[in-house]
């Protein structure tokens, strides 16, 4: 019965040791997607483009004191999207995501209510994923696309 019984815990061993080293990681990873505002309405329509390139940066402030906990660099690939990883656990701390630079001369403004977004990165809060999405960022094309005025009827927005 000894024998058996070491079994069971070496075996009950190798399965903690195999989950733990896949969500025991000390790294999330902040995904989210960059746009170019075509219509420059401040949302995403069905002709937005999504901007290849674009540079954001994510950083962690502590709650109490405002010092910097954390801080990383990512740019997006070809479908807009980045994916930043960030070490630590930042439970205490704010977490933002920020626009950087567009590499589009003619939709690099950035819409300063997309210019930036929060991101909760602590495990304390129940998401078993190592993977935390922010809301999309955006820039605003210089001039809105002719066609936009067709978007916007089609979304009962204009007459």
């Amino acid at each position: 019965m000894g024998k058996f019984n070491n079994v069971v815990l070496v075996a009950s061993l190798c399965v903690l040791a195999f989950a733990c080293s896949v969500h025991c990681t000390d790294v999330l990873n902040v995904v989210g997607k960059v746009y170019c505002d075509t219509c420059r309405v401040g949302f995403v329509t069905r002709i937005t483009e999504y901007i290849e390139g674009a540079d954001v940066k994510i950083e962690c402030h502590n709650r109490s004191t405002n010092l910097l906990t954390a801080s990383a660099e990512g740019r997006t690939d070809e479908t807009g999207t980045y994916n930043i990883p960030v070490k630590g656990e930042h439970e205490d701390d704010i977490c933002e995501v920020q626009l950087v630079k567009s590499p589009s001369a003619d939709c690099n403004e950035p819409y300063e209510q997309r210019s930036s977004a929060r991101v909760l990165l602590t495990k304390n809060n129940g998401i078993v994923s190592d993977f935390r999405n922010a809301n999309p960022l955006g820039f605003l094309k210089k001039e809105a696309l002719p066609e936009c005025t067709v978007v916007l009827k089609e979304l009962g927005i204009v007459a």
